[in-house]
């Protein structure tokens, strides 16, 4: 659990860069071999699937083996080890061209689990993991097994020309987003200009290239009207492509290829108040490569999550400052000396909030590169006014409430509290795109506490209650925004009714991907737990929020939570204990995670 967090993922750079160079997963999809597995469900050619949801795992015994047969010599650089928790404390890599003699190119004495990238020089065609001493009572367990090499030259040309070179812009708001930032290869920086139009951002190539594609990935503040132009001299400039109804998001621009050494976006017309900001500027000689689609991103969380369903839990904690947005996860590492493998935040009321969802936004993204799981849930204002509210009208002294006639018209299409929720739905769903386009799967808990009267979405039973409301929130970001980088998480409060009441809110398993509770009054009963696990139908069940953590031994006998995630405000009374949960062998911590790239 001391692994370097360095170590958990590769930076979108740095995977640019090692395309640039022709270095890839050579073990991806090859035939492999082991010396044993735990079942069918658990078979070596899910180490080797590029699926951080599947893995290998051996029989409860020392002295085992994995190897991937390449097909060929290839030329090694490194191997990359993603362990599940049951993990190597004694390992060599090894590599052989007749898969009989084998040469030692790597021992590790010492294991730490979590994911190891090993470096070394080879030239191979079969590579093999020895593990002979497991660091739990399980067998050996890994997500992936990667082997990074040289794929001889069926990649070259294909990288970003842009990436790490120099860029002038017309402006900037400010040094935190200087026009360096869009050429980093990194989705949490960003280059933005000045509140004003026209604007123009200019890459220098260093000397003329071939160029046919643009891949501009666009913050919320896009560009309604802008062009392509490209130079050999920064003088004199040919406008390549045209765009007078941008939309935002990822904008993959082709044109024929032409030569040049400088290449400018011109920036027309701002989309927003504000000026234009790209996360990312790409320049390719050829087509740009495909990303992995988030849907695909979406399930491979999904079977990760499902993965540890009845043997390991995710913890951390929701962080209510959304200008400090670590503010509370920092307090629980401080107390347990681990970093939490879920993190949550909150879309907010109120101008503070509201002013610093952008903030949230960028940690959300940083959270996702570093592995953790990403939450987010949304405590609304009422949709009869504005988002301008205080806690008093959400759920504190004199909550905001709807008339059943209300609730009706809310959830009726076409009225003016129907279209007052989406136009609410729209403001989110720019943040949720801007989460997508960057590759970003995110857990999202709208209309939290079906079953908590005193919030103005909960305890509205019938055919156009709650659970409609909910229905009507899936399909108009899921469907009308084609948001499918969202893993839906249904809730509702542990009251003392849970059994007969829930099914009342329920809006059907077509609509989440998680049913979770909040724990505050009744606790972790045996009743609570099987309720989930009956309403849930077969899906994960999480603990959402709860003012104690569960014990480590609570969540060995109920062993289907896929994650606790404590509510800040009861840090205190859960400070004595934490620090053992977060040790605990069926808890998860970041440094254990599998990464998310």
């Amino acid at each position: 659990m001391l692994i370097s967090l360095l170590a958990v993922y590769m930076p979108y750079g740095a995977a640019r860069q090692a395309a640039e160079a022709a270095v890839v997963n050579l073990a991806l999809n090859k035939p492999v071999t082991v010396s044993s597995a735990e079942s069918a469900s658990y078979a070596g050619a899910n180490a080797v699937d590029g699926n951080i949801g599947t893995r290998w795992s051996s029989a409860y015994a020392d002295q085992q083996y994995i190897i991937v047969d390449l097909g060929a010599q290839k030329a090694i650089s490194s191997v990359v080890l993603r362990w599940e928790a049951a993990y190597a404390k004694q390992f060599q890599i090894q590599t052989s061209n007749d898969n009989n003699t084998w040469t030692t190119v790597y021992s590790n004495y010492n294991g730490t689990g979590g994911t190891n990238t090993i470096t070394f020089s080879a030239t191979a065609r079969y590579v093999k993991v020895y593990a002979f001493q497991r660091a739990t009572a399980y067998g050996y367990s890994l997500y992936e097994l990667e082997v990074m090499g040289d794929d001889g030259g069926s990649s070259a040309g294909s990288g970003n020309l842009a990436l790490g070179k120099s860029a002038t812009a017309s402006s900037t708001d400010s040094s935190a987003n200087a026009a360096a930032y869009a050429l980093d290869g990194n989705n949490a920086t960003r280059w933005s200009s000045a509140y004003a139009e026209p604007q123009h951002f200019i890459v220098d190539l260093g000397s003329s290239q071939t160029v046919s594609s643009v891949v501009i990935r666009w913050e919320t503040a896009y560009a309604k009207q802008f062009q392509i132009q490209t130079s050999n001299d920064n003088n004199t400039w040919t406008t390549v492509y045209s765009n007078y109804s941008g939309t935002g998001g990822i904008s993959t621009i082709t044109f024929p290829a032409t030569s040049a050494r400088y290449v400018k976006a011109y920036l027309i017309q701002r989309a927003t108040t504000y000026g234009f900001s790209f996360y990312e500027f790409e320049i390719y000689a050829g087509s740009p490569p495909a990303g992995t689609p988030t849907s695909v991103k979406k399930q491979q969380l999904l079977n990760y999550l499902n993965g540890i369903s009845g043997n390991h839990t995710l913890v951390g904690i929701e962080n209510k400052d959304a200008g400090k947005p670590t503010s509370d996860t920092d307090r629980i590492t401080a107390i347990t000396g681990r970093v939490s493998s879920f993190w949550g935040n909150d879309f907010g009321f109120g101008s503070y909030a509201v002013n610093n969802r952008s903030t949230m936004i960028a940690e959300a993204k940083r959270q996702y590169n570093k592995g953790a799981v990403v939450s987010l849930m949304y405590h609304a204002c009422a949709p009869t006014r504005d988002e301008y509210c205080s806690w008093d009208d959400v759920g504190g002294s004199h909550p905001d409430k709807l008339t059943d006639a209300q609730f009706t018209q809310l959830t009726t299409p076409g009225t003016s509290l129907y279209n007052a929720w989406t136009s609410r739905l729209d403001t989110l769903a720019g943040y949720l795109q801007d989460l997508k386009n960057s590759g970003v799967v995110v857990l999202f808990r709208p209309l939290h506490e079906m079953n908590q009267c005193v919030f103005w979405w909960s305890c509205h039973k019938g055919a156009n209650g709650s659970a409609k409301l909910y229905q009507i929130t899936h399909d108009y970001l899921a469907n009308t925004k084609g948001l499918d980088n969202i893993v839906w998480v249904w809730n509702v409060q542990d009251f003392s009714n849970l059994s007969t009441e829930v099914d009342a809110y329920n809006p059907g398993s077509a609509y989440f991907d998680i049913a979770s509770l909040d724990v505050y009054n009744t606790g972790y009963t045996q009743n609570n737990y099987n309720t989930m696990l009956r309403v849930s139908g077969g899906k994960p069940i999480a603990i959402a929020e709860c003012q104690f953590m569960p014990t480590a031994s609570l969540l060995a006998s109920q062993n289907k939570w896929i994650y606790a995630m404590l509510w800040p405000d009861f840090i205190g009374e859960n400070q004595s204990s934490i620090a053992s949960l977060y040790g605990a062998s069926n808890v998860l911590t970041l440094d254990e995670m599998p990464g998310w790239q």
